[in-house]
């Protein structure tokens, strides 16, 4: 109950076995993360996309998902919008509680990775109470 990998394996299956979502969006909020959600892909869908058992036979279900991904703020221009207007896909919003390039400004009140995690915390906020 306590490994995460495994915790985020069950939800895959969850998700697409019997929920019915074919695609899960990885959305990390750091640039540092860019090649991430590429990364997830090759490992995930190379891998576990089959749609045949380990003996040949057609699987009666759908057995992988569709993984992509854009680090947060790149992705917050192009497919959120479909996100956010309705189409169900589950999101893994993946923040950092330290910027590894601080960047502040003199006579500015927040630095760049105060306004970075403001909008990690506000998209999930977002699709999960928005309007309808």
């Amino acid at each position: 109950e306590k490994n995460i990998p495994v915790l985020l394996g069950l939800l895959s299956i969850w998700n697409v076995s019997f929920l019915g979502y074919p695609a899960r969006a990885i959305l990390p909020y750091s640039q540092a993360l860019e090649k991430f959600a590429p990364h997830i892909q090759q490992v995930s869908m190379e891998s576990n996309g089959k749609g045949v058992s380990i003996d040949g036979m057609p699987l009666p279900y759908e057995a992988g998902e569709i993984d992509f991904g854009e680090p947060g703020t790149n992705g917050q221009h192009s497919f959120y919008q479909l996100i956010h207007q309705g189409r169900v896909i589950p999101c893994d919003f993946i923040g950092s509680a330290k910027s590894q390039q601080p960047i502040h400004l003199k006579g500015e009140v927040v630095s760049n990775h105060d306004e970075l995690m403001s909008n990690f915390f506000a998209q999930p906020d977002a699709l999960a109470f928005g309007k309808t």
